[in-house]
């Protein structure tokens, strides 16, 4: 018997970013089975897109990692009203048996999906990044 990431690797849904208006974002959407990674420069100016294929085995990593991290238990929001500008960052991931929508402003979850409430990203949180930059192949930090 297949494991529910076995059958369905590739999500439904999945639009990721990262940024801040003062420095490089990054953005990655899904439209069937491509990504579109985006990369805006300090004000989201001058965007350059890359269109990216991920192999099924690309795809069954990048779920087995998203359980590894714990990241379907990542509550719906990550505040830090104390500190302005920064990074700001969200997920919107869907799969047949799966869904979240999170994000975040100078907080990040931690390995139980706690808000960490400082604005340094968790080991956690490098992870989910490292996780999508494998996917995509491009910069998502």
């Amino acid at each position: 018997m297949m494991s529910t990431a076995e059958a369905s690797p590739v999500p439904k849904r999945l639009s990721a970013y990262i940024g801040g208006f003062m420095g490089v974002s990054y953005g990655v959407e899904l439209h069937k089975d491509t990504l579109t990674h985006t990369t805006f420069d300090a004000g989201h100016s001058n965007p350059q897109h890359a269109t990216i294929t991920p192999t099924a085995a690309q795809w069954r990593e990048f779920r087995r990692t998203l359980a590894d991290l714990n990241l379907w238990q990542w509550h719906t929001e990550y505040p830090n009203p104390g500190t302005m500008d920064g990074t700001q960052w969200s997920l919107d991931i869907a799969y047949a048996d799966r869904a979240l929508k999170t994000h975040g402003d100078n907080s990040y979850p931690d390995a139980n999906g706690n808000l960490n409430g400082n604005p340094s990203p968790t080991k956690a949180f490098k992870r989910y990044l490292a996780s999508v930059k494998k996917l995509t192949v491009k910069s998502f930090q």
